[in-house]
């Protein structure tokens, strides 16, 4: 008991009234500390980089995609030729794409005894679609048709061979109308190739003894046209 008092006279009733105040302030934020959980862990995620476009990978979308950028146009790998005039085999040929005109030439058969392969360069490139004509000898060529390459009148005066048509030019081929043999008139006729004056008067003149044609085979019964010449003109005539 002296203890006791000892020890409040020299703590003193302030200190003691203050001690006992703060007892449960202090135990409350004890009790608090312990009570509250733990700040949670933040869970960091890697985020893949990103990588930057490139002309590769556009390349394998549009493959897979089955898209084609311009630059995928792919050229054709053959052609086709009409080959006609003065040739064993007139016919359209599918060739390489860097086919020349001899090339078509040989497809169809080489050329006939009469070709006037003078007025043809079988050096120039031919192209899909185009036509290529072989004259004769001594032939008088519609207005609208010339031979599908340069004509030797363009070689030069030192002698030279006729340079070939670059690759990039249009072909000079051109194919007159399909001609009605049971209409045509004289002047229509003298346009085929192969057909003069002469024969062409005999068509009408056939046509008007006999009627109209039953089917171009029967151009065979016109004095002047055989079967070479049938062959010529088979292409642009009908019935």
């Amino acid at each position: 008991m002296n203890r006791l008092r000892s020890w409040l006279l020299w703590v003193g009733w302030q200190r003691l009234t203050f001690i006992i105040a703060a007892t449960p302030v202090v135990a409350v934020i004890a009790w608090w500390m312990v009570r509250l959980p733990p700040p949670p862990v933040e869970t960091m995620i890697p985020v893949a980089p990103t990588a930057p476009p490139n002309s590769s990978h556009d390349a394998s979308l549009n493959s897979t995609s089955g898209w084609l950028s311009p630059l995928d146009t792919v050229a054709p790998s053959r052609i086709a030729v009409h080959v006609v005039g003065a040739v064993e085999q007139p016919g359209v040929y599918h060739l390489g794409a860097e086919a020349r005109a001899d090339d078509a030439l040989r497809a169809a058969g080489g050329p006939t005894g009469n070709a006037d392969l003078r007025r043809v360069n079988l050096a120039a490139a031919v192209h899909d679609g185009e036509q290529l004509y072989i004259p004769r000898v001594g032939e008088r060529l519609p207005a609208d048709v010339t031979p599908s390459t340069t004509p030797s009148s363009a070689r030069n005066s030192t002698g030279g061979g006729t340079p070939a048509r670059p690759r990039d030019t249009q072909p000079t081929s051109t194919v007159p109308l399909i001609i009605d043999v049971n209409r045509a008139t004289a002047d229509d006729l003298d346009r085929l190739p192969g057909i003069g004056p002469s024969t062409a008067k005999a068509i009408i003149d056939h046509r008007t003894r006999n009627g109209p044609f039953a089917s171009v085979d029967d151009l065979l019964a016109v004095r002047g046209i055989g079967p070479a010449t049938l062959a010529e003109i088979r292409p642009w005539v009908r019935v």
